[in-house]
C-alpha cells in the first residue's frame, strides 16, 4: 500500500454480541496485512473480549465501561483512525469527541453525521456475509480485499486446561475420545431447530457411532432445554455442560471438539474461527439469512428451513424450522465426520 504517512494507531469498534464480534476478525487480518507496523486496538464489551485475546494481530483490547471513562481513556491514546463496524450513538459520539481525525463507518443510521469517512452499505438486504461488510469498511484506507481468515487463538495452557476439565468432568480424554458439541439454543438471535429434532439426531448419531461422545452446551436460560434433550435421548447418554464457564474457558472446550452442531448463534462463529467443521440450522427469514450470518470460511454445512422469498419472523409458523429433518442433519453430520 502506497502511503507516505500511514496511520499509526487504529481503533476498531464493535460493542454488540459474541457472533458479531467474531465477524470483525477477517477485517483485523486484512488491516494488519496492510499496516504491519501499526498499533491496532479493539474496543468491545467485557463479555466479548476473550475473542480477541492472544491474537498476535491485535495490540490492545479496550473494554467498554461508562461513556465518560471511555472517552477519557480513548482520547488519551490519540488514535488516528476509528473504524466503527456497528454504528450507534454511543460509539459515534465517542469517536467524535475523542478527536479521532478519521472516523469510518456505515451510513446506516442518523449517527453517521458524526463520521467523516462514510461507506454506503445495504446490510438489511443481506447481500453478503457480515464479515465481508466489515472488510468493506476498510475502503477509505485504500484497502480493497476479499476473503481473509477469521481466527481465534488458544494458547497451549488454555488447551491443557480444557483437556483436564473434559477429562475430570466427563471422562473425555483428549487425543483418544472423539466428541462433538451440540448447542441447541441461539440466545434469541434466530429461530431454533426443535428440541425434539435434536433428540432424534442424537439418538441416530449414538446408534451409528456408539464410541462418539456428545456434549450439550448452552447458557443458563437454556439449561432446561439441555436437560430435556438429554433425558429424552435415553438410552443414549449425551453429557450436559451445566457449569456457566467464562468465555475463554468455553472457547478452550470448543477447540477440543471435532464437529460443532447448532442453530445460528455466537458459539457457532467461535467454532468456525477455531477451524472446526460445523453443521448449522438457519431460517429463510429476513435478518437471519445464512447468506449474511452463516459461518465464515470453509468446512461448514448450512441447512436452511424454508425456500423462496425470505419471510418475516412474525410470518413463520411455530414448526417452521422442522423443514430441516433429523435425517437431513444426520447426513450433514456424516459428511463432516468423514472429513475429519
Amino acid at each position: 500500500m502506497n502511503n507516505k504517512n500511514p496511520p499509526q494507531k487504529f481503533l476498531l469498534i464493535r460493542i454488540d454480541r459474541i457472533g458479531d464480534a467474531v465477524t470483525i476478525l477477517p477485517a483485523v487480518d486484512v488491516l494488519r496485512g496492510s499496516f504491519p507496523k501499526a498499533h491496532i486496538a479493539v474496543f468491545c464489551r467485557d463479555y466479548t473480549a476473550d475473542i480477541f485475546k492472544n491474537n498476535p494481530q491485535i495490540d490492545e483490547i479496550i473494554i467498554k465501561t461508562t461513556f465518560w471513562n471511555d472517552l477519557s481513556s480513548i482520547k488519551s491514546k490519540k488514535f488516528d483512525v476509528a473504524i466503527i463496524f456497528f454504528l450507534n450513538g454511543y460509539v459515534a459520539w465517542l469517536a467524535f469527541l475523542a478527536g479521532i481525525k478519521k472516523r469510518i463507518g456505515p451510513v446506516s443510521k442518523i449517527w453517521a453525521f458524526l463520521l467523516n469517512k462514510r461507506v454506503y452499505q445495504h446490510r438489511s438486504q443481506d447481500l453478503k456475509r457480515e464479515a465481508d461488510y466489515n472488510i468493506e469498511l476498510l475502503k477509505p484506507l485504500n484497502i480493497d480485499k476479499g476473503f481473509a481468515k477469521a481466527k481465534i487463538y488458544v494458547p497451549q495452557a488454555d488447551g491443557i486446561k480444557a483437556q483436564n476439565y473434559l477429562k475430570e468432568t466427563f471422562n473425555i480424554a483428549a487425543g483418544k475420545d472423539k466428541f462433538i458439541i451440540i448447542h441447541p439454543g441461539s440466545g434469541g438471535s434466530a429461530l431454533n431447530w426443535p428440541a425434539d429434532n435434536f433428540v432424534l439426531l442424537i439418538k441416530q448419531i449414538m446408534t451409528a457411532y456408539p464410541n462418539l461422545k456428545i456434549l450439550l452446551t448452552g447458557g443458563r436460560p437454556e439449561q432446561k432445554t439441555l436437560n430435556y434433550i438429554a433425558h429424552k435421548a435415553a438410552p443414549s447418554k449425551p453429557f450436559v455442560l451445566k457449569e456457566n464457564l467464562a468465555l475463554i474457558d468455553f472457547i478452550g472446550i470448543i477447540n477440543q471438539c471435532v464437529i460443532f452442531i447448532s442453530n445460528s448463534t455466537g458459539p457457532l462463529h467461535i467454532a468456525a474461527a477455531l477451524g472446526k467443521r460445523t453443521v448449522s440450522f438457519y431460517p429463510n427469514v429476513k435478518g437471519c439469512l445464512p447468506k449474511r450470518w452463516s459461518p465464515y470460511g470453509q468446512g461448514h454445512i448450512v441447512l436452511t428451513a424454508g425456500s423462496g422469498k425470505p419471510k418475516l419472523k412474525k410470518e413463520c409458523p411455530y414448526d417452521f424450522m422442522s423443514d430441516i429433518t433429523p435425517q437431513n442433519a444426520f447426513d450433514a453430520f456424516e459428511r463432516q465426520l468423514e472429513g475429519n
